[in-house]
């Protein structure tokens, strides 16, 4: 694989799980795969998959903080940061900081919870968290779930939401709105978008990380918002397809052996 230039690099910030393919682990690999160079900066060293108990979580705050500084005196230039799973309001801070001085481009994923419920064990602010987060970022790719979270549920329609985003300057993507049989993605730009994908009556962890490091891709390589979700929809449908036939009770995504196959 090529290396990319200085300026082709992305600042992932995300977990890193010892035991599944989920997570910026996930997000490397497939950051890697579309030849991006990647520094990834862990704010948690976590056992194992937060529906799998008991589990184990290290607050690797003290490291992130420490790195960040190091990147900083290295004057490392980045193409953008993505930031996914934070573990409380001091490594939130200390991100937005390190992005606003740095005057970075920020993806979001606000990973809190899914199926209308927040993730156990999460801090009991994190909502406030991500909320004070995504006045950072420039992208935000919640689920349905998280969607109503971050606005405090005060929206009905899925719509509505995506809609008070764009009146405040962001881009809002929710990966995945059920409309009786529909199950399409959600965002918008000038107008609506809904692109519908083929739904599955399986879970793989981890299919929201793909999610986020799929469309990040494309989005830098292309600058095309539009183009970036069609392209992702279609390439999370070839992958996860590919999982069913590799395996299809896993509880995660064989991701290094499928993009091996690509």
């Amino acid at each position: 694989m090529k290396s990319c230039k200085n300026n082709e690099k992305i600042l992932l910030i995300n977990d890193f799980l010892s035991s599944g393919n989920i997570g910026g682990s996930l997000c490397k690999s497939v950051l890697n795969f579309y030849s991006f160079d990647i520094d990834f900066v862990p704010t948690a060293l976590i056992s194992n998959m937060f529906s799998l108990k008991p589990i184990e979580i290290f607050d690797s705050s003290d490291f992130l903080t420490n790195t960040l500084e190091v990147y900083k005196k290295q004057n490392r230039k980045y193409k953008a940061v993505f930031v996914g799973f934070v573990l409380n309001f001091n490594q939130a801070k200390i991100i937005c900081d390190f992005v606003k001085e740095n005057n970075l481009f920020m993806v979001l994923d606000p990973i809190m919870g899914d199926s209308g419920k927040i993730y156990s064990g999460l801090d009991k602010n994190i909502v406030e968290i991500y909320k004070y987060m995504a006045d950072y970022a420039h992208i935000i790719i919640p689920n349905l779930t998280e969607a109503r979270l971050l606005t405090d549920n005060k929206f009905k329609k899925a719509h509505d939401i995506v809609d008070y985003y764009e009146n405040i300057g962001k881009k809002f993507i929710i990966t995945s709105v059920e409309d009786g049989n529909r199950h399409f993605i959600l965002a918008k730009d000038k107008y609506f978008i809904e692109e519908d994908y083929k739904f599955l009556d399986k879970s793989f962890g981890g299919s929201g990380d793909l999610f986020d490091s799929i469309f990040l891709a494309n989005y830098l390589k292309n600058n095309d918002f539009l183009l970036a979700i069609k392209n992702t929809r279609d390439m999370i449908a070839c992958i996860l397809d590919m999982q069913i036939k590799i395996d299809d009770k896993a509880n995660d995504i064989s991701i290094n052996e499928i993009l091996k196959k690509l």
